[in-house]
């Protein structure tokens, strides 16, 4: 507006209707469209005078209302069982067994075969990097065996890390139990320690090959949801972040963002994979695996002053602005805050909860 027509500060304005040419904002470019990972900008102006407006159409009002603003997006995800991991044979021999693609490997269980012998899986965050036996110093890789064979139902005595006459004598046992030689001893090929039960993603040795290198490639066993957002949208994918899952089959849960990886586009641009925990965890081993929903909820604005995007005046002299309803055609200007699901947070002189005002179109 001229410096004649608007007051310091951005208050109401009076101007004659014959000299006033509105510019109607059907929309505003920095409005977040609800897609497909990304956001969608666009604006549409279109000069008309309110009178010749006022003639063709009643015109339609809103009200200025105080409202909970979330700024979100929702993305396509896939529920899958994540990113796959290489399980490297240490064993020198013959590759005898292997697993078909899809099996599920439990703590205990054999993982492949070398030699005709079973290569077991254990649980654990640190692999075997000596052998153990009777008389080897204590540390956490003899905690680790320690506790997966006292999960197993063995009675290993004192659970701490130090290799005692009952960690070798339930080492024997379980020895006995898969087979094998009860030596009491255990040698690092002799199992493969992973971070929890696996399942077999895809087999990557070769019966009668050499045992000695990548053998399988594994998952996790719960189900996991990934998505893909670009690097813009970062602010939504903060780690341990909740959010909304709307399944295929109909079904709503949530879920709890585990970690985010970037990469690069097809037009070398940063890219985003968000891994996704279900909150429930018995969920996620029975729901199919296939397309879901990611709900992604980013700022938020508590008793925020809002209106519909489309009340927005785009002014001639910058800026935007609010048309009142009643009396004598006046403007307000007002300052953008938040946008959030076809709302826009707004301020300024005279701009009040209750206010009335026209809406473009």
């Amino acid at each position: 507006m001229s410096a004649a027509a608007t007051s310091q500060g951005g208050g109401p304005v009076r101007t004659r209707r014959e000299r006033r040419q509105r510019w109607l904002l059907g929309s505003v470019a920095a409005v977040a469209v609800l897609g497909t990972g990304g956001v969608t900008a666009y604006t549409r102006l279109q000069g008309v005078s309110a009178e010749s407006t006022q003639q063709a159409m009643p015109r339609r009002t809103v009200t200025v209302a105080r409202t909970d603003l979330v700024e979100r997006i929702l993305v396509d995800g896939t529920v899958g069982y994540g990113p796959s991991s290489p399980v490297t044979g240490r064993r020198a021999g013959t590759i005898t067994w292997l697993p078909s693609p899809g099996a599920l490997v439990r703590r205990g269980e054999r993982l492949y075969a070398v030699d005709a012998e079973p290569v077991p899986l254990l649980v654990g965050n640190t692999p075997m990097y000596r052998d153990l036996g009777a008389g080897v110093s204590s540390g956490p890789d003899v905690l680790v065996l320690e506790r997966n064979l006292d999960a197993l139902g063995y009675d290993v005595g004192t659970v701490d890390g130090r290799f005692r006459s009952g960690t070798r004598q339930a080492l024997k046992e379980w020895q006995r139990e898969l087979g094998l030689p009860e030596t009491g001893r255990l040698a690092p090929g002799d199992v493969v320690v992973l971070p929890g039960e696996v399942r077999v993603d895809k087999v990557t040795g070769q019966l009668g090959g050499s045992a000695q290198g990548e053998v399988l490639d594994v998952t996790g066993v719960g189900r996991l949801v990934t998505a893909g957002l670009a690097e813009a949208q970062r602010r939504f994918a903060r780690p341990d972040a909740k959010v909304r899952l709307d399944l295929a089959d109909g079904r709503s849960t949530t879920g709890t963002v585990r970690s985010v990886a970037v990469g690069a586009g097809e037009d070398d641009r940063s890219t985003l994979t968000v891994t996704i925990d279900f909150t429930d965890s018995a969920l996620a081993t029975r729901v199919d695996t296939g397309p879901v929903t990611v709900r992604f909820d980013g700022a938020s604005r508590a008793g925020a002053l809002a209106l519909p995007i489309e009340a927005l005046v785009a002014l001639r002299e910058g800026g935007y602005g609010i048309e009142a309803a009643e009396g004598e055609q006046r403007y307000h200007a007002v300052d953008l805050g938040l946008f959030a699901d076809g709302m826009v947070e707004v301020s300024g002189d005279g701009v009040a909860e209750g206010l009335t005002v026209v809406v473009a179109g």
